[in-house]
């Protein structure tokens, strides 16, 4: 049950973010179960890779696993790799997305594979065309200062960032775009110039926190994975105010709370919003489907394995056993055979294995029918 004054982290970067965060799966999920909170979102930078096990281990904890990625977005098409940028853009915009449910785990998967076989330019982008194509069962968080509608609002292009929080708008859902208000320390006006969007345009506010490192002393650490990742050293005192760790709910509505804590309920609604269980173990099979030939149609793989099984020991048994048997010389009879074929079989079916043992069988016939040795 949520508290009263609850919050769910919907944009932390693991150590999947390969340099950049310090963050690990195990103590991640044993942090967040500290903080007595009840889910919480992977948004890796332009990658997936730590999804499955960020689900396990926040699972074992039974914390809810909201699964996202940060994706590079272009404001040109994805295909087109030039240096070359208009005055006041940038070369990407960090942009947040979230699965509703198990067809937006899987456009987040096509976007992030997309991403690096299509877009890949200094890093894996993503453009409009291609967050509209896939945009179902998807939630979309702007990003924060750095995002697109954050770059424009704080270099004062506010009819720029109008532009594209209306066309994100219409890409997700009016219900399913959010405007991010961050901690940025004391003297930025950044959150007030996205709170004046918000109510301008009718659009929903959420809070995050970016998050990088577990705990605040962890903050240099992770600029000593920067400066790895850049090439250069760290100086003696921080480069910024360690703000990116995992803040508990108490510590965030003490900074939200008074002003938008609709922003913060906002967090508690999407994680409600987002709900995917990914099939594991004896849930599913991972193997594809067998092709049964068309003169067995109507026949299932169980089925078609046991003929094909039948069919190998008659076979076997004309050509060996039976002339074995006349001289004498089988060890066992027939019948301890097929008792033992039928133990196999049982045994292969009730593990779901018939498509696997059908596949090999079919290259391990192909091959020894080309003369190829196996």
């Amino acid at each position: 049950m949520a508290k009263e004054r609850d919050f769910v982290h919907l944009h932390l970067h693991t150590d999947y973010s390969l340099l950049q965060s310090t963050i690990q799966l195990k103590p991640l999920a044993a942090k967040l179960a500290d903080l007595e909170m009840s889910a919480c979102a992977i948004t890796d930078l332009g990658n997936m890779y730590g999804a499955i096990s960020f689900y396990n281990a926040l699972k074992a904890k039974e914390i809810k696993t909201i699964f996202g990625y940060e994706a590079f977005l272009t404001t040109k098409s994805r295909f087109e790799q030039s240096s070359s940028i208009s005055s006041g853009e940038r070369a990407y915009y960090p942009i947040v997305l979230l699965a509703s449910d198990i067809t937006g785990y899987h456009n987040l998967a096509e976007i992030a594979s997309k991403a690096f076989t299509e877009g890949f330019y200094h890093r894996p982008r993503v453009d409009i065309e291609l967050l509209t194509e896939f945009s179902s069962g998807i939630v979309c968080l702007s990003g924060g200062i750095t995002g697109i509608t954050g770059h424009f609002l704080s270099t004062g292009n506010v009819a720029r960032a109008e532009e594209y929080a209306a066309q994100f708008s219409d890409i997700f859902g009016k219900d399913r775009f959010y405007l991010e208000l961050q901690d940025l320390g004391p003297n930025s006006k950044h959150n007030a110039e996205t709170i004046k969007l918000s109510k301008s345009m009718g659009l929903p506010l959420v809070a995050t926190n970016d998050v990088y490192y577990l705990d605040a002393e962890d903050a240099r650490a992770r600029e000593a994975l920067i400066a790895l990742e850049s090439g250069r050293t760290i100086g003696p005192t921080p480069a910024e105010l360690p703000l990116r760790y995992l803040r508990s709910a108490e510590e965030i509505w003490q900074i939200f709370g008074d002003e938008v804590p609709e922003a913060l309920t906002n967090t508690l609604a999407i994680a409600e919003m987002c709900n995917v269980k990914i099939p594991q173990g004896d849930e599913v099979s991972h193997l594809p489907a067998f092709p049964i030939p068309a003169e067995n149609v109507g026949m299932s793989e169980d089925e078609y394995l046991e003929k094909v099984l039948w069919d190998g020991f008659e076979e076997r048994n004309a050509e060996e056993w039976t002339p074995m048997l006349a001289a004498g010389e089988l060890k066992y009879d027939l019948d301890t055979y097929k008792a033992r074929l039928r133990t196999e079989m049982d045994t292969i079916a009730k593990m779901v294995f018939p498509g696997y043992f059908l596949i090999v069988w079919d290259f391990i016939k192909y091959a020894r029918e080309q003369g190829i040795p196996v």
